[in-house]
């Protein structure tokens, strides 16, 4: 039996000038990433999306 999937929408943006990423979400309140490269942003929003489920108690995993 696997655990439910929760579908959540990530923002992710880029700065040529910072030659940086970040990420917000308009599904999860609070969720926040950043990293140098696509790759590592969407890490972190996993991480940071994992997290908020577990401080709110969410039953599942993130999808994003």
């Amino acid at each position: 039996m696997s655990a439910v999937q929760h579908a959540i929408r990530v923002n992710v943006f880029h700065s040529t000038k910072s030659a940086s990423y970040w990420a917000n979400s308009p599904d999860l309140n609070g969720l926040a990433a950043s990293g140098k490269s696509r790759q590592e942003v969407e890490q972190e929003a996993r991480y940071a999306a994992e997290a908020l489920f577990e401080i709110h108690g969410i039953e599942g995993d993130p999808e994003l």
